[in-house]
């Protein structure tokens, strides 16, 4: 009897070991909802805050949430009341959560046509004449003959010493922004060194 009892235990642990076993797979965030050229209208009924008391973007009537830099807030609330009826040009996003957003570029009061230009979306070309260094001596963008700034990555560094050497004709594609110390400073989407056509695609 126990002989049979222990044959069964081992088929069984067995079978066991053997079955295919399901895995859940975690919910794809839609593609759609990412980095989506938007523009929405509405009215603001509430500011948002962070936890410190900084006022970091609003919300919409129809319930959308409207981002923007936390340094950037005392020029929006210049141009932007509750109550006020606005257009927000941007993209729109997944936080860090999971919620949908918009990430303003232009926030305009629809009654007074005042305007906050976040991020202005540029296509500069010019030749680069030096470049930039964090802190710890790494290549962190580059001066062009423009005068623009060009920041990038820092893990990018010998990317771009190698690729893009000093002296180097180049477009580049992103938006102009205004730094927390008010440098204003573009942020590549793409890189294009226009003597051997290659397209640097910062991430």
């Amino acid at each position: 009897m126990r002989t049979i009892i222990t044959i069964l235990c081992i088929t069984m642990c067995g079978i066991w070991a053997i079955a295919p076993r399901s895995v859940q797979a975690q919910p794809a965030r839609p593609p759609a909802f990412s980095d989506t050229p938007v523009v929405v209208t509405g009215s603001v009924t509430a500011f948002k805050y962070t936890r410190r008391g900084e006022i970091d973007g609003f919300y919409l009537n129809d319930g959308t949430e409207v981002h923007f830099p936390k340094h950037r807030a005392w020029e929006v609330t210049q141009v932007v009341a509750v109550g006020s009826s606005v257009q927000v040009d941007g993209v729109q996003r997944f936080g860090r959560r999971g919620d949908i957003h918009v990430k303003a570029q232009v926030i305009t009061n629809l009654t007074t046509n005042a305007r906050v230009v976040i991020e202005e979306v540029v296509s500069v070309s010019g030749q680069i004449q030096n470049y930039t260094y964090s802190p710890s001596g790494r290549i962190d963008g580059f001066i062009l003959s423009t005068g623009d700034v060009v920041k990038v990555p820092r893990h990018m560094s010998a990317l771009v010493s190698s690729r893009l050497p000093i002296g180097t004709p180049v477009q580049v594609d992103g938006v102009r922004k205004i730094g927390k110390y008010g440098d204003v400073h573009i942020d590549p989407d793409t890189i294009t060194n226009l003597t051997t056509g290659e397209v640097v695609v910062i991430p």
